[in-house]
Order: structure tokens, then C-alpha cells, then sequence
């Protein structure tokens, strides 16, 4: 299968050739839309997916391929890059909270509301990062594995990528140096981020924005 770049690059091809109403260019211009509505499968079966499935499993080959790191021999971190340095990889979900409702009546009602709390239906577009209720959360840090670590924020109509450095963590806004319950203070540690805090890491640790026609076309290339 074609990349949506490669597939847009032909069509621009053919289109200064003077073919672009040719049988060969409406095969193009068919391909591209596939690939539109592939990634919108991409983005749901992902925000559909568990929390470790959709990190371990699908975001963190995507972030190898696109950093040019190589994968570690160990479960203590999550990657290597061109410098031996050992990098964490941790992904988050932005899903509009849901509040409490009072007892439906109805037993038809009740079974249809489950819907409204599915993860596809409180995805959040990146416009409202700043005003829409949700709560992100980067855990199971353990800062003594890893020099550096790349988090990706998840949003219906993009993905945010942030870098940030070992010693720097423990500068991010609601960092807590204790994730679990049974957790040694300052070994495995978390932060939260919301609407009120957002702006922090946007200006202090963005990195990336990839659309999910992006994040589909390396999924592509790493599928063949």
C-alpha cells in the first residue's frame, strides 16, 4: 500500500502533466480518499484500544520510526537513540470527562447512554485543549531508566509531541515523585495535564504535530 504522500505526490505529478482527468488520475484521487478514511479507523481503533495496547504496542513503534531510535534489550526503558542515551516513550489519551447522571428509568435508555461514555465519543479536537474538561496523566515515570522521554498527547484531530529531559521532569507543573500505592517516593513518579497546565508544556517541551494521515502513512511503511 502507498503512503497518502507518496499517492498526493503522483497526483501532483500527473496534474502538472496535464492528466489529471485521466482514468489513471481518478485511481489516484480514489486511493487518497482511502487513505483519509483508513486514518480516521486508525484514530478510533487506537483511542479504542487499552491503555498498554495503544502505547506500548502502537505508539511507541511509531515514535522509534519517526526519531530514528532502536528499541531496547530491556523493559527498563523504551528506547535508544544515535547516542546510546536510554529514552522513555509514554502516550496519553485526551477524552472529555464524564460526569455523573442520574438513574435513567428507562432500561432502553440506560443501554443506549453507554455510548455517550465510549472513548470515540469524548474525543477532543486540539482547538479546545484550553477550554474542554479532560485529565491526561504521563505516570509511571522512573527517571533513574531513561535520560531522555517523548510524550504524546492524543487529540481527535491531531497528535502532540513533547520531549523532555530526565533532570527536568521534576520541573513540570503537578509532577508527583509517586505514582502507585506501594511505589518508593521518587522512583516511579507522574503529572497530570489538563487545561490549566497544557500551556506549559506547548511552550516549554512541543516538539511535533502530526495529523493522523501522518501518523497512518508510518504505520504503512512499517506494515510492509
Amino acid at each position: 500500500m502507498k503512503t497518502f504522500k507518496q499517492l498526493t505526490l503522483e497526483l501532483k505529478k500527473m496534474i502538472e502533466e496535464g492528466k489529471e482527468n485521466t482514468p489513471e488520475a481518478d485511481i489516484l484521487k480514489k486511493e487518497i480518499e482511502d487513505i483519509k478514511s483508513l486514518s480516521e479507523t486508525v484514530r478510533n481503533s487506537i483511542f479504542l484500544a487499552s491503555s498498554r495496547t495503544y502505547s506500548e504496542t502502537y505508539m511507541e513503534p511509531l515514535l522509534r520510526r519517526k526519531y530514528n531510535l532502536t528499541k531496547s534489550v530491556d523493559n527498563s526503558h523504551d528506547a535508544i537513540n544515535q547516542f546510546k542515551e536510554h529514552g522513555e516513550l509514554k502516550s496519553s489519551k485526551t477524552l472529555r470527562k464524564v460526569y455523573p447522571k442520574r438513574k435513567e428509568k428507562s432500561l432502553l435508555n440506560q443501554i443506549i447512554s453507554i455510548q455517550e461514555t465510549t472513548e470515540t465519543n469524548r474525543m477532543i479536537p486540539f482547538a479546545d485543549c484550553k477550554t474542554a474538561d479532560y485529565l491526561s496523566n504521563i505516570q509511571n515515570i522512573k527517571r533513574d531508566d531513561f535520560e531522555y522521554m517523548y510524550y504524546v498527547l492524543l487529540f481527535e484531530d491531531c497528535a502532540k509531541i513533547f520531549f523532555i529531559k530526565s533532570e527536568d521532569v521534576e520541573k513540570v507543573p503537578n509532577w508527583s515523585p509517586k505514582h502507585g500505592r506501594y511505589d518508593e517516593l521518587g522512583k516511579s513518579g507522574q503529572f497530570p495535564i489538563d487545561k490549566s497546565n497544557i500551556q506549559y508544556h506547548l511552550n516549554n517541551h512541543l516538539i511535533d504535530t502530526m495529523t493522523w494521515i501522518e501518523i497512518t502513512d508510518i504505520y504503512i511503511e512499517l506494515s510492509k
